[in-house]
């Protein structure tokens, strides 16, 4: 049924963009400047998971370098120190002298002597950024620009240090949840890039998108489970019962994604969890079975972050937010792929 498995996955970047003219408009006018030579302006974009922040940027920095030559790149915060993040952003420019064997201080020296064009570094999952520094040394670059990605504008603002707090006054583009219209129109996009004709049907896919609450990834998802399992069960269509079992089906693969894209300090916070569950575990006992389990110091704020990520990413829930209330997982047969210690 399927003709382009790749358009079902996170990775595929669309033609077009439904129900997200608002803000690419805006994204525009921020980027406006570097298709003069200017450096574009810095910006933040919040919202939840799955409402196409990151597809967004990608789809209008791949129109500015096909259009004007802009280049630019994105990094992942989760996970990434300073010096790894500053070698992809490096790496990624096409002039900028690099190797693995290049300290913190030689790479920003080549990217302030070698940058003379503008250059927008997207940091994507910005709510997983553990070294602030980055943000100076970013500040501090005239040609650079930065696109700031994540969720909530109390918690981003607070990462920004001193000596980059201009970032705090940089203009801010809110994704809200998409409207069933726009899951309508990027399904239907899907359905004509990537199965046969006929698969699916009008009242199938508002079932799906209607179900999705406002998230592309999960309405995406829930039409590939859908397909999937009407090829597993001999089916040549989608059949009611297989839209019926397709949400449950693509959750379970969008938590383990999402669980697979974090980091190991998530993943321990989250075995902690798991192995409470179901009568699970407070604030308190997270924090000292972290300290047991981890092997390195962090503090009260930094662990009750990898528990909010969590949290975002609907991996864990709670009843409340008091310290004593108690976490457990969402689905306890998800395990954690715990990594060795970077």
């Amino acid at each position: 049924m399927f003709t382009r498995r790749e358009v079902f996955t996170e990775s595929f970047l669309p033609r077009e963009l439904p129900g997200r003219k608002r803000e690419r408009d805006r994204l525009e006018e921020i980027l406006a400047p570097a298709t003069c030579g200017e450096p574009a302006r810095s910006c933040w974009e919040l919202g939840p998971s799955g409402v196409g922040k990151t597809t967004t940027a990608r789809w209008m920095l791949k129109q500015l370098r096909s259009n004007h030559l802009v280049d630019w790149t994105l990094v992942e915060c989760v996970g990434s120190t300073r010096w790894q993040m500053l070698g992809d952003i490096c790496g990624d420019h096409p002039q900028v002298p690099h190797h693995a064997g290049m300290g913190v201080s030689q790479m920003l020296t080549e990217l302030e002597e070698t940058v003379d064009d503008p250059y927008v570094v997207v940091l994507d999952e910005f709510d997983g950024l553990e070294d602030e520094q980055l943000l100076v040394d970013l500040y501090g670059l005239e040609m650079v620009s930065v696109i700031c990605i994540g969720h909530d504008q109390e918690d981003a603002f607070a990462t920004v240090p001193d000596r980059a707090d201009g970032l705090i006054h940089a203009e801010t583009i809110e994704f809200e949840p998409y409207s069933v219209s726009a899951l309508l129109d990027i399904l239907e996009a899907r359905v004509e890039t990537g199965l046969e004709e006929g698969v699916v049907d009008a009242d199938q896919l508002h079932r799906i998108a209607d179900a999705a609450g406002g998230s592309a990834r999960k309405a995406v998802q829930s039409l590939r489970s859908a397909v999937e399992l009407g090829e597993e069960r001999g089916h040549t269509e989608v059949t009611a019962a297989d839209v019926e079992d397709c949400f449950e089906h693509a959750m379970e693969r969008i938590r383990e994604q999402l669980l697979n894209s974090l980091a190991r300090d998530h993943h321990i916070v989250y075995s902690i969890i798991r192995e409470a569950s179901p009568q699970g575990v407070t604030p308190p006992e997270i924090l000292e079975r972290y300290h047991e389990r981890a092997g390195k110091s962090r503090t009260r704020q930094q662990v009750r972050n990898y528990r909010e990520k969590l949290q975002r990413y609907e991996l864990v829930e709670s009843e409340g937010s008091t310290r004593w209330d108690r976490w457990t997982v969402v689905d306890e047969t998800l395990e954690a792929p715990l990594r060795k210690p970077a």
